[in-house]
């Protein structure tokens, strides 16, 4: 015999009786039983019918995309100096309003902090305006919430109100603000 009939004939090996035989018979036709079922099965797991009526197989997968917040600022275009003349000392203060700006990048819908911090010797309070707001600092420094929108390289024009502490005298002095741009910790 061959083939598959031919591994189930009763075996012919010395001192195995007939009922050993039968059994071990009766084992290989178990074996090959489940073994033929796992077969269909994994065959027919394998196929999945859909609305269309052909073949295939879906799964579900879930991910998730996070983009962290960011503020960042590419560009400070500010003057190197300051000019204090008689007449800004007779009024009290300097305006600035032209020159000053920044190139800033937001991603989020909450907003930046904007801080501000300055030269207390020369200044008895410094107003930074930009967004149509106004940051008001005093002793030294001040920070306030700016609303914005998302916003890529954005050129913001800033322009400041500088409040001379008593004492100053007219002469150039080095540039006395400096800003720092933050996330907004919701």
């Amino acid at each position: 015999m061959s083939g598959i009939s031919g591994c189930f004939q009763a075996s012919k090996l010395p001192g195995v009786n007939g009922a050993t035989a039968l059994k071990q018979q009766a084992f290989r036709w178990w074996v090959v039983l489940v073994l033929a079922i796992a077969t269909l099965t994994m065959v027919r797991n394998s196929f999945a019918d859909s609305g269309t009526g052909t073949n295939g197989a879906s799964a579900r997968v879930d991910f998730r995309i996070v983009i962290p917040a960011i503020i960042r600022v590419t560009t400070i275009q500010q003057p190197d100096n300051v000019v204090i003349e008689d007449r800004h000392i007779a009024s009290g203060y300097i305006d600035i309003d032209a020159g000053t700006y920044v190139k800033l990048t937001n991603n989020t819908h909450n907003g930046y902090q904007l801080t501000a911090r300055y030269d207390a010797q020369l200044f008895s309070s410094v107003e930074v305006r930009l967004s149509n707001q106004k940051l008001t600092a005093s002793a030294g420094s001040g920070s306030m919430h700016v609303p914005s929108a998302l916003a890529i390289e954005a050129l913001v024009p800033i322009s400041y109100r500088l409040h001379l502490a008593h004492g100053t005298r007219s002469g150039q002095y080095r540039w006395p603000v400096t800003l720092a741009f933050s996330l907004v910790v919701a």
